[in-house]
């Protein structure tokens, strides 16, 4: 089936019947301007060397080449299928410690530069496997979602210093868990978290996060860094770092956490040295375990037909300027206009050539570039592909599935968008439709991806891998829409128990007043202050008392509410 890539250079079709009009009321004019001079039948034996058909016939010649001219420029091609590729590799996951404690210079030149340093290496060596970053001190961030893109990896590394990570503090249990949810749904049985860290948990339960990792198949490993006698954290802006009481804070490594971490994890812990890192020894422990499958879909080339429409062109071209308007001059009647859009032809049919031989060249080598699993050379590529022709399906197609794999979802979604409705072959349109809902429910766009799969099934009803994803995606957009019912519910109600227990305190306030509106007005009455007994004092002294704790029992349980984990007071 042969598509058309640029359609809109199909309007100078249109031109062909003004053309031909316009030569008619040419030609009409003409027989006019000979009727002056005097009777049409003299004056044709006059010139027997006029010919009435040949005039027509090298119109119709030049509007046949312009129409196969117009075709060859909307760049017909054919071939067009989509291949998948598999690729095998682990998910890798490093969670950097960028506390102030990181600052401590018991490594050169600091605790920090020098794990970055160490992740900058590891990337360099990496082949096949995805990589993900995760900065964390008292909150835990994701900084690059897994890829394979390790140029964009050390790029992202550099940025890394220990104000990334506004609250300080050290919450180990909260990067394994933001570590947990950053690992890809496709990758089971080969997914590992390495944590670089001086140990210093204070915030929260390492050692369950840890267990929950485990038990969701993800190993978790630690690299200690720092010095068992401890080090002071020296400041940017000059002076060593003071906790609360002004006293001089001294850094050391808790390697004992990190041991509990790693077995309930059920992955290895390596104390850091300054010539050995160790961290490419638990990388290549890591790679030890089932290396999982990536699968992925791109774009063979498309075949292209152009070339022979400009052939046929150019052909019509030649055979009207070979052909005279007068009997007998069939090869020398070569007038400038047609001249001029012979050259016109040929100069355009070559650039064409050109950009689209550069436009396969590119694709070509991203495909290579993919097969060998150098996404980052093939997303190069396939930019290139794009920037050369926008409207190129094959180069956005495989460019927005390169852009997955390297966990650029957003993006992949946003190159996608508009490549299923321009395919034509139903085959290839459900494929698109398909990958487009993967990159949504990859991005957790869930409302959108289940559209993307109901638009492959109306084409390919039968797909029980769509089916699949399908029921994936509306189940997970039903949980995010119950999670956000949840969360509303609970802020209503919680609005509900502070509007409760502040009218209650009102009461209280109300009650209070008026019993003391009552006793001013007895004593007032009376003149003289009332006599109690003292057992009577005790009572009402207990009954203020009780009243009092359970006031405070309620503010206590509004403030608990809304509380944050409790901190430690520490900044390092």
């Amino acid at each position: 089936m042969i598509q058309l890539a640029q359609v809109q250079y199909l309007w100078i079709i249109a031109a062909i019947p003004l053309l031909l009009l316009v030569y008619g009321l040419y030609r009409r004019h003409g027989r006019k301007m000979l009727r002056r001079y005097g009777d049409p039948e003299l004056l044709r034996q006059l010139m027997p060397s006029v010919s009435r058909r040949r005039g027509w016939i090298k119109m119709g010649l030049f509007c046949a080449g312009i129409f196969f001219f117009a075709l060859g420029l909307s760049r017909p091609r054919t071939g067009a299928r989509v291949k998948e590729m598999k690729r095998t590799g682990v998910e890798i996951i490093i969670a950097l410690d960028v506390s102030n404690s990181m600052l401590a210079e018991d490594y050169s030149p600091n605790r920090l530069e020098r794990a970055k340093l160490a992740v900058s290496r590891l990337a360099d060596n990496l082949g096949r496997d995805r990589i993900g970053l995760i900065v964390f001190a008292g909150d835990a961030f994701v900084q690059l979602p897994v890829t394979t893109d390790y140029v964009s990896a050390k790029l992202f590394l550099n940025t890394i210093n220990s104000g990334s990570v506004p609250r300080q503090g050290t919450a180990l249990g909260q990067a394994i868990l933001t570590g947990i949810r950053s690992f890809s749904l496709d990758t089971p049985g080969s997914r590992a978290l390495i944590l670089i860290t001086d140990g210093e948990n204070h915030e929260d339960d390492a050692v369950a996060a840890a267990t929950e990792a485990a038990s969701q198949g993800i190993q978790v490993h630690c690299i200690g860094i720092g010095s068992e006698f401890g080090k002071p954290i020296p400041m940017p802006g000059g002076g060593l770092l003071k906790d609360e009481e002004g006293n001089t804070v001294v850094t050391k490594l808790d390697e004992e956490t990190l041991m509990n971490v790693v077995r309930a994890g059920g992955g290895v812990y390596v104390r850091a040295g300054n010539s050995d890192f160790g961290l490419q020894g638990i990388v290549d422990s890591v790679r030890q375990m089932d290396q999982q499958e990536f699968q992925a879909v791109v774009f063979e080339d498309f075949n292209e037909q152009y070339m022979y429409f400009f052939g046929i062109a150019f052909f019509f071209l030649i055979l009207e300027t070979m052909i005279g308007e007068r009997k007998g001059r069939r090869f020398k009647s070569f007038d400038i206009f047609s001249k001029t859009a012979v050259v016109f032809v040929f100069l355009t049919a070559l650039s064409l050539t050109a950009s689209a031989q550069a436009d396969k060249k590119d694709i070509r080598a991203g495909n290579r570039a993919f097969r060998r699993g150098n996404l980052e050379k093939a997303l190069l590529d396939y930019h290139r592909a794009v920037a050369k022709d926008s409207t190129s399906l094959r180069a956005r197609y495989n460019l927005a599935n390169t852009m997955h794999l390297g966990g650029d979802y957003q993006q992949a979604t946003a190159t996608m968008a508009t490549v299923p409705d321009s395919l034509h072959i139903p085959e290839k349109k459900a494929d698109a439709w398909h990958n487009s809902g993967n990159f949504q429910l990859s991005a957790k766009q869930y409302a959108e991806s289940i559209e993307a799969y109901k638009n492959a099934l109306r084409i390919r009803p039968a797909d029980m891998e769509t089916k699949t994803n399908l029921a994936y995606a509306q189940k997970m957009l039903k949980d995010q829409q119950e999670q956000q019912q949840q969360q509303q519910d609970n802020q209503d109600q919680d609005q509900q128990n502070q509007d409760k227990d502040q009218q209650d305190q009102n009461q209280d306030k109300q009650d209070q007043d008026k019993d003391q509106q009552d006793q001013n007005q007895d004593k007032q009455d009376q003149g003289t202050p009332p006599k109690i007994s003292p057992q009577a004092a005790q009572q009402m002294l207990e009954a203020l008392q009780q009243k009092e704790r359970e006031t405070q029992e309620k503010v206590n349980k509004e403030k608990a509410r809304a509380a944050v984990p409790v901190r430690t007071g520490k900044n390092w």
